[in-house]
């Protein structure tokens, strides 16, 4: 695939959730990302695309940073259908292809819900109320100081945006590139990445953020007070303690749900003290 071509998927992945739909999801998206693909390899065939059209037509649904991976493996796919030398062998390529659509697109989807949504948000949210922090701008006070200037709120929001899309750019641009030169054993260049691990390390960066603000936050309520306030105390320490022992549950395979229930009796116990 030539940079050119690439380069126009590229920006028209950038409208792949401008079509969605209740019924076919991002059937719409997926084929005009294609479009330009599919219009230079059948140049020379012009009655088939219709048909060829009416497959990438068909439901797809994916995480839509994550869905650069699927456009490179289809096209890849697509050039073996293209080339089939008789109807057994197109059929053959075909039926590949809507299992590598229909996978490709669950796998992805999986892998970029729990980076892009599930850690990466809540992360960059977390780094921008740090530098918040940091740069002055106490929001644990009821009333923020006249004189914090506006451009404090600028610089923590864009450098929260600008982390989150260096991140999606990156991955959207390199899965379409890897995927189309990669095969079937690497999953199409899925498992160059070890995925796991970077959600892992991720999710445990932002422990350590959020267990500081908590902190922080604790601090700045007890700093200004001559006694200590109990109940907030005790309430602080439990929600703690099930953070903590939400780690133990998790490793034991015991279901959060208990654990909420828990939460929810000893909360209710406390308040009602």
């Amino acid at each position: 695939m030539k940079f050119s071509m690439r380069l126009n998927m590229f920006l028209r992945s950038f409208f792949l959730q401008t079509g969605w739909n209740f019924m076919k999801f991002q059937n719409l998206g997926l084929t005009f990302v294609m479009m330009p693909f599919l219009k230079q390899l059948y140049k020379d065939d012009q009655d088939a695309l219709p048909s060829v059209l009416q497959r990438y037509l068909e439901n797809f649904n994916t995480q839509p940073v994550m869905a650069s991976f699927c456009f490179g493996a289809l096209a890849k796919q697509e050039e073996a259908v293209a080339r089939a030398e008789s109807l057994t062998k197109f059929k053959e390529k075909v039926t590949e292809w809507a299992s590598i659509k229909k996978s490709l697109s669950i796998t992805t989807a999986s892998i970029g819900d729990r980076l892009f949504w599930g850690t990466l948000k809540p992360l960059t949210l977390l780094m921008a109320l740090f530098i918040w922090l940091m740069l002055g701008v106490n929001f644990f006070e009821i009333d923020l100081p006249q004189n914090t200037p506006l451009l404090y709120a600028f610089c923590a929001g864009g450098a929260a945006f600008f982390a989150f899309n260096a991140v999606a750019l990156f991955v959207k641009w390199q899965g379409l590139k890897i995927s189309y030169n990669a095969d079937e054993n690497s999953c199409f260049g899925l498992t160059r990445f070890d995925w796991n691990k970077t959600i892992y390390n991720a999710k445990r960066i932002g422990i350590v953020l959020a267990v500081g603000m908590i902190l922080f936050g604790i601090y700045h309520y007890l700093k200004d007070f001559e006694e200590v306030d109990v109940h907030f105390v005790t309430r602080a320490v439990i929600v703690l303690f099930f953070v903590m022992i939400s780690f133990v549950t998790r490793k034991l395979r015991i279901p959060n749900m208990y654990l909420y229930l828990a939460a929810v009796v000893v909360f209710n116990l406390v308040c009602y003290l």
